[in-house]
């Protein structure tokens, strides 16, 4: 998640503290975001997964272990993926947060739906071609867009995925742009390994990679600065 979607986070205005903002003229509940999010991400993961044409990174290692692992489904790789993830940061930050638990939880149900989501895909809309890829690839690549729009301001837990360089950065007093930096790179070294050592193949690394890995922060901040004049978000929920 790029630096300027989580300051965005922190700052349900959008706007940094203490700058004088006119409030948005519709105010949602913070939950509805949420929901939009819990529901939109397998499916913009698996449409990209579907396009096969490159993934960002976080989603291209789990993509690579299920190509060589193929009996373990995508969906389970990733969410053991986001396991590694919450043990590295409750073994930096020496403590069990509450909420790792309820994000696994929804990773667990998360990376069910991108199974369910990538198996209609491959069996009702099969890629004939690269036309069809791209399509694939560029309609995945907006719903992520948009759906991490909605992860920064629904002020609840979401996947490990989408909040571990945030509280990595929080837990080691490093800037989140270091951190975000150095977790991509080791991200895609760690997956172009995977692929090299157990299947002699790039899994998951293609043009589609480098797309992500240059327009999506871009993208992220242009749905934010676009809805942030429109929406506001109030969480009810305790959490």
């Amino acid at each position: 998640m790029p630096s300027e979607a989580v300051r965005a986070a922190d700052e349900p205005d959008g706007k940094p503290a203490g700058e004088a903002a006119a409030s948005p003229p519709l105010v949602l509940p913070a939950e509805l975001a949420w929901a939009v999010y819990f529901l939109l991400i397998p499916l913009g993961v698996a449409a990209m997964a579907h396009a096969d044409v490159g993934l960002v990174p976080a989603a291209a290692l789990p993509f690579a272990l299920n190509a060589i692992a193929p009996q373990v489904s995508y969906g389970v790789w990733y969410v053991v993926f986001q396991i590694g993830l919450i043990a590295v940061l409750c073994a930096v930050r020496r403590t069990l947060d509450w909420r790792y638990l309820v994000s696994f939880l929804v990773c667990a149900v998360g990376g069910a739906l991108i199974d369910f989501n990538g198996s209609w895909m491959n069996d009702l809309f099969p890629i004939e071609s690269l036309a069809l890829s791209c399509l694939w690839f560029v309609g995945g690549f907006a719903v992520v867009a948009v759906t991490v729009y909605f992860c920064t301001r629904c002020q609840l837990p979401v996947m490990p995925i989408d909040t571990f360089p945030r509280d990595l950065c929080a837990a080691i007093g490093q800037p989140y742009a270091r951190v975000k930096v150095w977790f991509d790179v080791v991200t895609l070294l760690a997956t172009c390994a995977i692929g090299l050592v157990g299947g002699g193949a790039l899994f998951g690394i293609n043009v589609g990679t480098v797309v992500s890995a240059l327009l999506m922060g871009r993208s992220i901040g242009l749905v934010q600065r676009i809805m942030d004049k429109r929406v506001a978000y109030r969480k009810h929920l305790p959490l």
